[in-house]
C-alpha cells in the first residue's frame, strides 16, 4: 500500500466516523430512556456505579443475571465525565458501538469488493432504519453487531493472511 494509499483510507475511515457519529449522535440526549430495557440497564449500571460490585449487576438490589454486564460497564465508563447516569452516558456506548460497525463494514467490504463497493456498502449498512433506531437506543443489539462484525473481520484477514496460495499445492 502507498503512502497515497494510505492518506486515502484513512480520510475514507475519518469521513464515514464524522458521519455515522453525527447521523447517530444528534440529540441522543435530548429525550427519556425508553420502557422498558434503557430505563432497566441505566439502573443496573448506576447500581454499579454507587455500589463499587461490578461483577455481580444488580437491578432494585436484586441481582440482574438476564444480560451480559458489558454495555453496563460500558455506561459506567460513559458516565465518569459527567458525575452520573442520564440519557446521554446510557446511549453513548450504542452510539460508538455503531460507528465502529460502520468502520468495519467499511473495511471488510474494501478488503472482498475494493473501496467504492465499500462506500456503498457502508453508506447503506449506516443509513439503514434499524441500524439507526439501535444505535440511537440504549440497548446490548448495537453493541452484539459490533462484537460479531470484529469476529468476522478477525476472521476473514486471518483467512486471508495465512491460506496458502494456489502455487503452494
Amino acid at each position: 500500500m502507498t503512502q497515497e494509499q494510505k492518506n486515502i483510507y484513512i480520510r475514507d475511515i475519518f469521513l464515514l466516523a464524522l458521519w455515522a457519529l453525527v447521523l447517530f449522535g444528534i440529540n441522543i440526549w435530548g429525550y427519556d430512556l425508553w420502557s422498558p430495557d434503557e430505563p432497566r440497564y441505566a439502573e443496573v449500571a448506576r447500581e454499579m456505579q454507587i455500589t463499587g460490585n461490578y461483577l455481580v449487576p444488580h437491578v432494585n438490589g436484586k441481582p440482574y443475571l438476564e444480560k451480559p454486564p458489558l454495555l453496563m460497564w460500558l455506561m459506567v465508563i460513559s458516565s465518569y465525565p459527567f458525575g452520573e447516569i442520564t440519557e446521554l452516558p446510557a446511549r453513548l456506548p450504542s452510539v460508538i458501538s455503531g460507528v465502529i460497525s460502520i468502520l468495519l463494514t467499511y473495511y471488510l467490504a474494501k478488503k472482498l469488493a475494493g473501496r467504492e463497493i465499500a462506500w456503498l456498502s457502508a453508506l447503506i449498512f449506516m443509513t439503514m432504519q434499524r441500524v439507526w433506531w439501535q444505535a440511537r437506543f440504549g440497548q446490548i443489539d448495537m453493541l452484539l453487531t459490533t462484537l460479531l462484525l470484529s469476529a468476522l473481520c478477525c476472521f476473514y484477514t486471518c483467512l486471508l493472511y495465512t491460506s496458502p496460495s494456489p502455487r503452494d499445492s
